[in-house]
């Protein structure tokens, strides 16, 4: 199931395919698209949405206490 949310704080188009990287190695999170223009992040995983959710945050917050993630 694909699930969409914002992203903020990334610095660069860089630092968004850094943590698309570790999105992608997260456990129950089969892959992870960061658009670092538009600010969106498309994610590909089977796990309940409050699980999801709370994974990409913990990833995120593990990259940078400045990324902040809300679904959309």
């Amino acid at each position: 199931m694909k699930t969409k949310f914002s992203v903020v704080g990334l610095d660069c188009p860089n630092c968004a395919a850094k943590l698309e990287g570790m999105l992608g190695k997260t456990e129950g999170i089969d892959s992870a698209k960061i658009n670092f223009l538009s600010e969106k992040l498309t994610v590909e995983s089977e796990l309940p949405s409050d699980k999801l959710l709370a994974a990409v945050r913990e990833t995120a917050k593990a990259f940078s206490s400045k990324v902040k993630i809300e679904e959309l």
